[in-house]
């Protein structure tokens, strides 16, 4: 009887015990997730990884940004290897932005952040409402001003584009060696096509885009491009070229040049670039062209996060690009490799801009304030340039730039990339108006 009933007992005991194991909540596995970033944003990852290192496990993975879609592209046919958030070029929004490569974003955060980025996210917007990415920072065109060179030739800032090149052909005659810019890589698109309003890149719709080289707000701009190249004071090399920073950049030579608001970081102010010493420069405002109502600027750059549809934490992963463009600790505490501090680019999210705009506008290297002038460009990027499926910008920088560099004529240059770039829409199945 005693071993029945301790035979019982065991069978109560295992049956309590399993219960109790049952009835205990499995512990959740820590969120982990993979970022891709480009240099320039890899401090700031870091520091994310490092500050979520009890919450989340972060691991960070250094690419070039035009990496992205070819292997989005090839970890969709093996089936394996994406990554949760990417760090992109803008343009690979309009390839990434649908539900079979990037994850709509609208529910991952509170309607408070999209309001916050409702100004600065709208190349993130699909067509059904729904944003896609997060817009990282602009990179609106203003007119970057040497003021002492300014001053010593007796110039003022120009307010339209008449002056402009009144200036540049003035510089060639009365002060030959001097610059007013570079037009090489993204230069002549950004700073001169685009904020004219050259239809040579502009999506009237998901299928349909407009290519139309020959257009009067092309050869205004083309036209006014010849003749400052044909004096010799615009080159058709990069700003980060060689040749330009040997003749231009180090010598201090660039009078003014019209280019993206990251400049003054990348460009004109680090030792191995132009090392254009401090208090001697600032940005104004973009000049007008004759006939317009609004000065509008163009773009070059302004990166996107874009979250993948694979990631099984969507919500961390969306975290990561919520701290890039909006937290104090990345936009203007973060420690860079050259000793400065904070994001290096005009950030997209209002609340990241404010924070940012007083680092910059206490910043004792420029000559005065650039905050102003960046902030009135901001709103008046030209919208009609919108995101195509194919690579517009290794277009600009391969067909026209090599074009450019040969003929030294922006309006064959032109052509030649409208050329091949209603190829490649064709081939996607766009509908290309040319007028």
């Amino acid at each position: 009887m005693k071993k029945k009933y301790s035979l019982i007992a065991i069978a109560i005991a295992a049956a309590v015990a399993g219960t109790t194991v049952m009835a205990m909540p499995a512990q959740a596995a820590k969120p982990s997730i993979t970022i891709w970033v480009d240099a320039p944003r890899l401090p700031g990852a870091k520091l994310y990884a490092q500050i979520m290192k009890n919450k989340v496990n972060v691991k960070v993975e250094l690419k070039a940004q035009g990496e992205l879609v070819q292997k989005v592209a090839l970890f969709n046919r093996v089936k394996k290897g994406w990554p949760d958030v990417v760090f992109g070029p803008p343009n690979d929004v309009s390839v990434l932005r649908d539900a079979a490569n990037a994850r709509a974003l609208n529910d991952l955060a509170p309607e408070s952040f999209w309001k916050d980025m409702e100004a600065g996210n709208k190349w993130c917007l699909g067509e059904d409402g729904k944003y896609y990415c997060v817009k990282n920072d602009l990179a609106q065109t203003v007119l970057w001003v040497n003021t002492k060179l300014m001053k010593d030739f007796g110039y003022t800032v120009p307010k339209t584009m008449a002056d402009f090149e009144k200036i540049g052909l003035d510089l060639a005659k009365n002060h030959p060696g001097y610059s007013v810019g570079a037009l090489g890589a993204q230069g002549a698109y950004s700073s001169w096509l685009w904020p004219s309003q050259c239809p040579v890149n502009q999506a009237t719709s998901a299928t349909a885009v407009k290519i139309a080289p020959k257009s009067p707000k092309c050869t205004r701009a083309t036209t006014m491009i010849n003749k400052l190249v044909a004096a010799g004071v615009m080159s058709t090399s990069a700003p980060w070229d060689a040749d330009f920073l040997e003749t231009y950049g180090k010598p201090n030579k660039v009078v003014m040049t019209i280019g993206p608001s990251w400049f003054g970081e990348f460009v004109i102010r680090p030792a191995g670039s132009w090392a254009v010493p401090a208090g001697q420069i600032t940005a104004a405002p973009m000049p007008m062209w004759a006939g317009e109502k609004i000065n509008y600027s163009g773009e070059w750059g302004g990166g996107i996060y874009t979250v993948s549809p694979h990631s099984k934490f969507p919500k961390e992963a969306l975290a990561f690009a919520i701290f890039m463009v909006s937290d104090k600790r990345n936009v203007v505490d973060v420690k860079n490799p050259d000793g400065s501090n904070g994001a290096p680019t005009f950030p997209a999210s209002a609340k990241g801009n404010a924070l940012w705009k007083a680092k910059v506008s206490s910043d004792k290297y420029y000559a005065a304030d650039p905050y102003p002038a960046m902030l009135d460009a901001s709103k008046k990027i030209f919208s009609g340039e919108k995101p195509v499926s194919y690579d517009s910008n290794s277009a600009m920088e391969g067909t026209f730039s090599n074009e450019l560099k040969k003929s030294k004529d922006a309006q064959a240059a032109l052509e030649a990339f409208a050329a091949y770039a209603t190829n490649l829409a064709k081939q996607l199945g766009y509908k290309v108006a040319t007028s």
